[in-house]
């Protein structure tokens, strides 16, 4: 009888950010694999979320539609029982948030724990004293989830950093890469088809936490008078912090907030900007570089944390807590077409060193190397 795989899926698809686009990928790779069919896989699926679940992946999987909700006490209470009941040998939570109470064989994909790292009542829009209960709560759940499951990384960084703080198995952890949405790619220009006269704009796409460290490309705007910088970011509590650093730093003619962008315009703002600058001090991969190469994008990027292991040799790297190394890293790109050429086409090469059927592949044969250890 082949062996039961359940992964939960209920965050599936973008609406549900960076864990939702995995979580889709990844499952939409799996059914393509030649070795897929020897396995029985169930995924547990929000019921409002069926129809277009059942569009992607066909009837390659058995679903189980739950509204047992994520970061809930009924999640934590009743989900246990479910999985019981559906008899797998392997269950895989696609990020952290598996049920404490559920003690047989799991798989927990670890995206980050930039949370250890990035901490206070600024980082988050909670009252300061709901946050640092709900905050040790996390610590204590992260430690009991990783002392009792198999785990999977996106990097390297995070692998070597849970092995080094929590005496992890080596045996028990695995690093699968991440990609750029298949979607995305089809979009992309071949890196024949360079601007090479870039307009005079940098680019930032991501959330504005306090981690992502935007502050350090506004004090470099202050001595790149002719440079601006377009923001993409869906508005949030952070967004008015921000806005306040743009005033504090008269920066108001040079930064743009685009708020959404739709797909018609999002291809023509990356191939017309100078650069994507990411200046994050914590990530836990990082696709919004690899999506910029993709699209004939030079990269400069912060050195810190994962992002010179992903990125490799196809960005330009400075210092996240020195703005003069960012505005150096600018001018040299501004003032030199060979480098961008050479950088776009690094880049290319760069985003396909990753695919999601290599990290659907990592994936499967991880299974295959629990059930047999438990078998």
């Amino acid at each position: 009888m082949n062996s039961n795989i359940v992964i939960d899926a209920r965050l599936y698809g973008p609406q549900h950010t960076g864990l939702g686009r995995y979580t889709k990928n990844l499952l939409v790779a799996l059914k393509g694999l030649p070795t897929f069919n020897q396995y029985h896989f169930t995924l547990l699926v929000y019921p409002e979320l069926l129809t277009e679940i059942k569009k992607d992946l066909g009837n390659n999987f058995t679903y189980v539609p739950t509204n047992i909700r994520h970061y809930s006490l009924r999640e934590q209470l009743c989900l246990p029982f479910l999985l019981n009941k559906l008899h797998p040998d392997l269950v895989h939570f696609t990020h952290l948030d598996k049920p404490i109470l559920y003690f047989k064989t799991s798989l927990v994909t670890v995206h980050d724990l930039i949370r250890h790292f990035s901490k206070g009542p600024e980082t988050s829009t909670k009252s300061s004293l709901l946050y640092w209960p709900k905050y040790w709560g996390y610590l204590l759940m992260t430690r009991i989830v990783l002392a009792t499951s198999y785990l999977i990384v996106p990097s390297n960084f995070w692998r070597d950093y849970i092995l080094n703080k929590y005496n992890f198995n080596p045996k028990k952890i695995i690093t699968t890469y991440e990609a750029v949405d298949p979607k995305f790619l089809q979009k992309s220009s071949k890196p024949q088809s360079l601007k090479s006269n870039p307009s005079n704009y940098i680019l930032y796409t991501g959330n504005l936490y306090p981690h992502k460290n935007i502050d350090i490309v506004l004090k470099a705007l202050t001595k790149l008078p002719s440079i601006k910088l377009k923001i993409i970011c869906a508005r949030s509590v952070f967004t008015k912090t921000i806005e306040k650093q743009v005033s504090h730093y008269r920066l108001q003619k040079q930064v743009e907030f685009l708020g959404f962008v739709p797909d018609s315009k999002f291809s023509q703002i990356y191939r017309q900007a100078l650069a994507l600058v990411h200046p994050s001090f914590w990530e836990g991969f990082s696709l919004t570089g690899l999506e910029a190469m993709s699209l004939n994008c030079p990269v400069i990027a912060a050195k810190s944390s994962c992002l010179p292991e992903i990125y490799g040799n196809s960005a330009l790297f400075f210092d996240p807590k020195d703005s003069t190394t960012l505005i150096d890293q600018i001018l040299l790109l501004q003032k030199s077409d060979t480098l961008r050429h050479k950088l776009i086409k690094l880049g290319h090469l760069q985003v396909a060193k990753y695919s999601w059927t290599k990290t659907a592949k990592g994936t499967l044969s991880f299974y295959e190397k629990i059930i047999h250890e438990k078998s």
